[in-house]
């Protein structure tokens, strides 16, 4: 099995670029990108691009990503996000049905470790969205999320409901790889950012990132500027003195993908991943950079504390309510006067 390092043999790890991107869920990249970018005036102290993505029915949302841009002053091009209730979900949830249960060894009702490996560099593999397509059944229960490579748990009334493959997730998914695709496509190579609709960031988040984005190795593939459901304090800093206001460490197992930068290489490695089958489309794409961090597929860094929250003042998109308890507070929030940060 090749080395996680090895995957992208046409990127030359050279001087990091930075793109900024903001997640919205549609299928075909050219579907998503609503206005021009410009590079000027971005969030992050590399040359950058930034995306945010937004379902196009959020109106609430755009509104609030709008006085939280006029504030900061940044140029950023919103992406319209998949809608969970499009045909192409349907299509690939079936998708994704259809090669479990080719796999002999998977069995609906228990917990089973299907067979996995990653496939050496350079030899030719028909990603996803290539797949023809088998009719299925379809499901007489909910699809579950997989876990690791390819563990997969049986559904019951009782599971919990991040463990399910919602078609919420999966329209997330397809949001956050169009976006990827479009910036390996286009040959991007500057630094991206992505976020989604529903931040809030510290009001000197520029300084903030200022004071720390020069620690990171020349090879670099992601920076969270944000997480959830995870100590990203576990490794020590790459710099402790003198001391800072913003600590930049190796990620842990950061969850939520609000805000994160990708590196030009660290895009084309991600989206090498989130095309494999079967990995592709097998969980929230979150626990799917997770993973991939902790299995030692891409090399990510998170700043801590984080410099965007999510505010999850409204509606989810993916989970039901609000979504889930966990909590963060920005010292200075741009949106603060009604933030009450709630993951």
């Amino acid at each position: 099995m090749a080395s996680p390092r090895s995957l992208v043999p046409a990127i030359i790890l050279g001087a990091a670029t930075t793109i900024l991107v903001l997640c919205i869920l549609p299928f075909h990249p050219s579907a998503f990108f609503l206005a021009p970018i410009s590079e000027r005036n971005g969030l992050l102290p590399v040359p950058s691009r930034t995306f945010v993505i937004s379902l196009s029915r959020r109106k609430d949302r755009h509104e609030q990503m709008e006085l939280l841009r006029r504030q900061l002053n940044v140029n950023w091009r919103y992406v319209n996000g998949q809608d969970s209730s499009s045909p192409l979900v349907d299509k690939i949830m079936a998708q994704v049905q259809s090669i479990r249960l080719r796999d002999p060894e998977y069995q609906s009702n228990t917990t089973v470790s299907l067979p996995f490996e990653w496939p050496d560099a350079g030899v030719p593999v028909v990603p996803f969205q290539d797949l023809p397509l088998h009719s299925t059944p379809g499901p007489s229960e909910p699809l579950t999320c997989a876990n690791n490579d390819f563990t997969l748990l049986p559904y019951s009334p009782t599971i919990r409901e991040y463990k399910i493959l919602s078609r919420n997730r999966i329209a997330c998914w397809h949001s956050h790889f169009s976006v990827i695709q479009h910036i390996t496509t286009r040959s991007i190579q500057k630094v991206s950012l992505i976020l989604e609709d529903d931040v809030d960031m510290e009001l000197d988040i520029r300084e903030r990132l200022l004071s720390v984005w020069n620690l990171l190795p020349h090879d670099w593939d992601v920076v969270f500027l944000g997480h959830c459901h995870s100590n990203e304090s576990y490794y020590p800093a790459l710099e402790l003195h003198p001391p800072l206001l913003t600590y930049i460490h190796p990620s842990h197992a950061p969850l939520c993908t609000h805000a994160y930068a990708l590196s030009a290489t660290g895009a084309r490695r991600l989206l090498w991943h989130l095309t494999y089958p079967p990995f592709a489309y097998s969980r929230s794409i979150d626990h799917a950079l997770a993973w991939l961090i902790q299995s030692g597929r891409i090399k990510a860094f998170s700043i801590v504390p984080s410099v965007v929250v999510q505010r999850k003042i409204g509606k989810s998109d993916v989970m039901a309510g609000k979504g889930s308890a966990w909590r963060e507070n920005l010292v200075h929030g741009v949106l603060a006067e009604d933030t009450t940060v709630v993951f």
